[in-house]
Formats: C-alpha cells, sequence, structure tokens
C-alpha cells in the first residue's frame, strides 16, 4: 500500500519550492554551532565529520581560509564559519569539529565549535529570513530556537 501523499496546510515559505520540501532528504539538516549561534546545512552535502586536527596555511589564501587538511589524499581547504558570517576568528582547540562539504566539482572544510544534531523540518518549521539574498537561506524552528540554515554558494561563492 503507497503512503498517502503529503499535504500542505499552507503555501510553502517564499523561496522554497514545495517539490524541494517533498524531496527525500530536503527536509534534512545537520545542525551545527559557532559561537552562541545554530546553524545548519542539507544533510546531502555533509561528506564527513572529522575533529579539527591543526592544518597547514598557505601563502594568498582566501579570506576566512584557515589552511588546508590532506584527507585520504585529497587537499581540503578549511575556512572559519565564524569569520566568514564577519565574526572574530576562531580560535581553533582540540574538541572542534571540521565539516567536509560537498561543493560543485570539490569538497571544503568548515570549521565549527560543535555538531549538535541531525533534524527534520516540516514546512511548518520553515521561516523567511529578514536578508533575502544573504548567506542564510531560510530559518528552521526547532523547539525554542532558531537554526539559520546556510546557502552554501553564497558562503562560497568562489568554490562553485
Amino acid at each position: 500500500m503507497n503512503a498517502p501523499a503529503r499535504q500542505f496546510t499552507e503555501a510553502a515559505p517564499e523561496g522554497i519550492t514545495e517539490s524541494a520540501l517533498e524531496s527525500e532528504h530536503a527536509n534534512q539538516f545537520v545542525t551545527f554551532t559557532s559561537g552562541p549561534n545554530a546553524y545548519g546545512i542539507d544533510i546531502m552535502s555533509v561528506r564527513e565529520i572529522r575533529s579539527w586536527t591543526p592544518t597547514t596555511e598557505l601563502p594568498g589564501q582566501a579570506f576566512g581560509a584557515r589552511g588546508v587538511l590532506d584527507i585520504r589524499g585529497h587537499v581540503i581547504e578549511v575556512f572559519d564559519l565564524s569569520a566568514m558570517l564577519g565574526g572574530p576568528a576562531t580560535e581553533a582547540m582540540p574538541g572542534q569539529v571540521v565539516l567536509v562539504v560537498a561543493m560543485a566539482d570539490h569538497d571544503i572544510g568548515i570549521l565549527v565549535d560543535t555538531v549538535s544534531d541531525i533534524i527534520y523540518a516540516g514546512p511548518e518549521d520553515f521561516r523567511t529570513p529578514p536578508n533575502k539574498g544573504g548567506k542564510v537561506s531560510a530559518m528552521v524552528k526547532q523547539e525554542d530556537k532558531l537554526v539559520s540554515i546556510l546557502d552554501l554558494t553564497s558562503l562560497f561563492p568562489e568554490s562553485f
């Protein structure tokens, strides 16, 4: 027996199509913290979650870059999320995490404080962020807080 099609009781939030909400993984996000803030990215973008290890700095690094890591024979550039979002540079230390995420044709690392959870967001959980076209594509209400869903293409435009 097939499950009934999902019925939307209200329109999808602006900028988020109903077909995107209906796709199998479109509503799942890996959530994490950087400073006091909660963020999330599409679960399908995450390749790996690994503990922080010191990076090798390169001359002329891009803004926010911490250096590179050799991950199974691939050189991955690691960026400091706090710096990329306009905050202070993170003083990297053991216990922090690097999220390895897929970009157009390569992977990059994002230094964050902690990985929190994998969440599912229904259509009723989405909120439109106040700054359309910014680094946050949507807001998701989870219990008593809002999680900012990052737009990786806006955050790392030179990687596409």
